[in-house]
């Protein structure tokens, strides 16, 4: 946008947060993310907000180089569900060992975008919204999850206590 339109979109952004008084706040978490490293440098550069990478691709491990250049302009990163649970015919086949290996390199891991749409699921989750991020937190160990239904995500929050 910034090149073709001559909008800056990361100035927008932070010009928006900073009207809104999440700059002076700390009372709530303010995360960015982009799968742009260029995107997420210009915020490093001008905000103390955390930031996320996301990996907009299936990805089953991470080389240690690769890890070293994401926390250079990355606080955290998120990656789809099937590079944790790949997928073989709407059921999963494993489970990679991508979250530790982010993990170990210190950096948090959010899977997305979690869904209810039973479709959206892979049969192992018994078309439950619940068991899906269950299998995500408590199986496969991820920060967080990033979904379209929050009052699912709140629901799994309370029943886990």
């Amino acid at each position: 946008m910034a090149e073709e339109l001559g909008f800056d979109m990361v100035d927008s952004v932070i010009k928006t947060l900073d009207a809104a008084g999440y700059s002076n706040q700390t009372a709530q978490k303010v995360m960015i993310q982009s799968s742009n490293s260029s995107v997420l440098v210009k915020f490093k550069q001008q905000t103390k907000y955390d930031l996320v990478y996301m990996i907009n691709e299936e990805v089953k491990d991470a080389a240690p180089s690769s890890l070293a250049a994401i926390k250079k302009f990355a606080d955290a990163v998120s990656v789809e569900g099937n590079s944790i649970f790949p997928e073989n015919r709407h059921f999963t086949t494993y489970q990679t060992n991508l979250v530790e290996s982010l993990q170990n390199a210190g950096l948090p891991v959010y899977v997305y975008t979690l869904m209810n749409e039973f479709a959206s699921q892979p049969y192992d989750f018994f078309s439950d919204a619940t068991a899906q991020i269950n299998a995500y937190v408590q199986g496969a160990g991820v920060n967080g999850v990033i979904t379209d239904f929050p009052a699912t995500a709140r629901r799994y929050k309370c029943m886990s206590g």
